[in-house]
């Protein structure tokens, strides 16, 4: 069976809760408030099984003050659906929560016009009309628009057909990449312990299997599984997933903590991206404050933009995020940034260095660096990953800390540039990686330093090696030492 997770998204009131539970039968708003107050507050969840497909939904707050906890869930989806009330059209939140979409680069979704039973047919189709400026361009366009009433059950059945045939076409999550779950909840349970929830967004998690939360460097054991309320041996990619663990306590984890595999992935400070400021947004000053959205986090960070002051409304740039908090990224990742105050959505992109050296904005060289990992094939990439890094030689492991490939993958990459002399492959428990002029740079720097000390010291024999280290490569591992000499 295929697994998809949708997400909602619109304006506060235009029935995104409603239409979930008519879809699927199940209430998504789980809080004691959000039942009194008739309005979602926080993420809710349902699922819905479509013969050879199952649906999980997640159900995000439409209200302008909680658009950071919408943020939350629509990270890792498979598709969105639209909610637009036929009684109000298109509303602030609309296009702010159709905007963080197309940030996020979600490439396919459905519109759904509720609450067509208290409107006219002539108000359904100017809604319809307005649906269609709005999307136009976008990846919504030509994208089905289903009228439905979650109150008389009009259109439910053509809406699930909908959602089935897109589900049936979306690609398959990868379950052979490294195992990523963004936490969006966490709670304790009477008689087990911490249980922490998500989208797996990529790989698999198995009971019993050892695991590390990021940041912060906690090891778990994982003491079960369900999905959606049923208990597995196994959940993949793609799949609404809760995850019961051993070893933590509840107050050491929160949201924005990330399930993953141990010792691969280091937390990072800084982050060189490609930004994208909204048509909307005002102008972007040089190392102004935001706050910044990854998976299930919130950070606040400052923006460096590279080789600029500014950047203008529907333009984009290249720039270097400083954080004030550790968070777990990965190449190619997509992000939100968000008006410090008052918190508008102003922006986003793409992440194309997870943990880069921090560089002075004004270097060409950099503005080269990154228009590289931007345009690049994935084996170009990784020579100039190298480059970009703080350190000249990096292990395996540590390329792969920025990528998230399978193991064999990377290393059938780089065992491939290797062979075309674009790095070279140190032999080591865990290979290190380095670029072929930095060899060339370490031997010629050892025969001038071995010359020096013959003329300084024509009575000894030689200098010693650890000397030699000690000059030329103090801070790089030994087996580049080595491997030089």
């Amino acid at each position: 069976m295929k697994h998809v997770v949708v997400c909602t998204a619109g304006h506060i009131d235009h029935g995104k809760s409603a239409l979930v539970k008519a879809l699927t039968g199940i209430d998504p708003d789980r809080l004691k408030e959000e039942q009194l107050r008739g309005i979602t507050i926080d993420l809710g969840f349902a699922h819905l099984d479509l013969g050879d497909v199952q649906i999980g939904f997640v159900d995000v707050p439409g209200h302008e003050r909680f658009v950071k906890n919408m943020l939350a869930g629509v990270g890792g989806i498979d598709f969105v659906l639209l909610v637009v009330a036929a009684d109000e059209s298109i509303m602030p939140q609309t296009r702010e929560h159709f905007d963080i979409c197309r940030l996020l680069g979600i490439s396919s979704g459905i519109v759904a016009i509720t609450k067509i039973d208290q409107v006219e047919p002539e108000m359904i189709e100017l809604v319809r009309e307005e649906v269609l400026d709005i999307v136009a361009g976008s990846f919504l366009e030509g994208a089905d628009i289903i009228p439905v009433s979650a109150k008389t059950g009009e259109g439910i059945d053509q809406l699930k057909k909908s959602i089935h045939d897109l589900a049936l076409s979306v690609p398959q999550r990868p379950a052979n990449r490294l195992l990523r779950l963004p936490i969006d909840r966490a709670f304790t349970i009477h008689g087990f312990g911490t249980v922490v929830t998500g989208t797996l967004s990529s790989g698999e998690i198995q009971k019993d299997q050892e695991v590390e939360l990021i940041p912060g460097g906690l090891t778990a054991k994982v003491r079960g599984i369900q999905v959606h309320g049923v208990i597995q041996n196994r959940a993949v990619a793609g799949q609404r997933t809760a995850v019961n663990l051993q070893g933590v306590e509840l107050s050491q984890v929160r949201r924005g903590m990330v399930v993953t595999v141990p010792r691969v992935f280091q937390p990072t400070q800084i982050l060189d991206v490609n930004l994208r400021l909204l048509a909307t947004a005002k102008p972007l000053k040089n190392l102004v404050k935001v706050r910044f959205h990854h998976g299930t986090l919130e950070v606040l960070a400052k923006v460096a933009l590279i080789g600029q002051d500014s950047l203008n409304p529907g333009a984009s740039a290249y720039a270097q995020l400083r954080l004030d908090s550790p968070v777990f990224c990965l190449h190619g990742d997509a992000f939100i940034i968000r008006q410090f105050s008052p918190t508008i959505t102003i922006g986003g992109g793409v992440i194309l260095h997870p943990n880069p050296a921090k560089h002075k904005t004004t270097e060409k060289q950099v503005l080269e660096i990154l228009q590289g990992l931007d345009r690049a094939s994935l084996p170009e990439k990784i020579p100039i990953l190298l480059t970009a890094s703080a350190k000249k030689a990096i292990s395996l492991s540590e390329l792969n800390s920025l990528l998230g490939l399978p193991q064999q993958e990377l290393i059938d990459l780089c065992t491939e540039l290797a062979k075309s002399k674009k790095l070279v492959m140190i032999p080591a428990p865990v290979p290190i990686l380095v670029l072929p002029q930095l060899i060339e740079d370490l031997k010629k720097e050892t025969l001038t330093q071995v010359a020096n000390f013959h003329r300084e010291n024509p009575l000894q024999k030689g200098i010693s090696k650890e000397e030699l280290r000690k000059r030329i490569y103090l801070g790089l591992p030994p087996e580049v030492f080595r491997y030089c000499l």
